[in-house]
């Protein structure tokens, strides 16, 4: 069910440079959210900013009702964000979004995130490990300094390589070269379903790396959005049908092989 609901903040810290995690009272979201589903802010309390902000859900913690967002301050919005305090209230509309799928016939999962395509990744992990499913993370950055939330996720027991296009840690190039690289430890009927969360010419490059796995793969799109809720029809993508779907409504998940990133 979605709502507008008034959360307080309990605490915010920086993560990484220019990247903040928050952490808000909020059990109703908590208690109805999916991985793969966002929320809409509002970043102010007037309307300057008129427009929400949309953020992938990082984690949440339904018995205590925390529900946890990770996001980078790029913007009028975001930076207004970045100065909210413990005891302040902020106003989200949520949970919204089609979510990931992972109750299907699959035992591992593969994941492959582009910089902050990370933060819905933690609470794709929490739902995979409930359901029993192993996974393997690939995550690439920029810099060694963008990476935040490791220890984390190493913490869930997850296999987890690193790509830095700079080379200053892990794999030196992108992610996708990286999935290149490991792609025949991870083949079809090995009981494997792939993940993607990233910006656009990432999830374009990885298409057909994915096509040639075998096993189906979903994406988590990220993209510019207005209403959130499929009114407006700000945030279209096309599909191979040559049909078009809205990011907020219809995604952001979405199956990859279906997306057509070609102008």
């Amino acid at each position: 069910m979605i709502s507008s609901v008034s959360c307080p903040v309990i605490d915010q810290a920086p993560a990484g440079p220019g990247i903040f995690t928050i952490r808000l009272k909020a059990p109703v979201l908590a208690a109805e959210a999916k991985p793969g589903q966002f929320v809409h802010v509002r970043t102010a309390d007037g309307i300057d900013p008129l427009w929400r902000r949309p953020f992938s859900i990082h984690r949440v913690d339904r018995r205590r009702g925390i529900l946890l967002l990770s996001y980078r301050r790029i913007g009028r919005g975001t930076s207004l964000l970045a100065g909210r305090t413990a005891g302040d209230t902020i106003d989200l509309l949520g949970p919204l979004g089609k979510p990931f799928d992972t109750a299907g016939r699959f035992d591992k999962a593969i994941i492959v995130a582009g910089g902050l395509g990370i933060a819905p990744v933690p609470f794709l992990l929490d739902a995979l490990r409930k359901e029993g499913k192993r996974a393997v993370v690939l995550w690439g950055v920029r810099s060694k300094a963008e990476f935040f939330c490791l220890e984390a996720l190493r913490g869930r027991k997850t296999a987890i390589h690193i790509a830095t296009e700079d080379g200053s840690e892990g794999f030196h190039g992108r992610v996708t070269d990286l999935f290149g690289r490991l792609a025949a430890e991870f083949t079809a009927g090995s009981g494997f379903s792939g993940f993607a969360c990233g910006p656009m010419p990432m999830l374009k490059t990885l298409q057909p790396l994915a096509a040639a796995s075998g096993f189906p793969w979903q994406a988590s799109l990220e993209e510019r959005m207005a209403c959130g809720v499929g009114v407006c029809q700000g945030c279209v993508v096309r599909m191979k049908n040559r049909q078009y779907r809205t990011v907020c409504a219809d995604g952001p998940v979405f199956d990859l092989a279906e997306l057509d990133f070609n102008d």
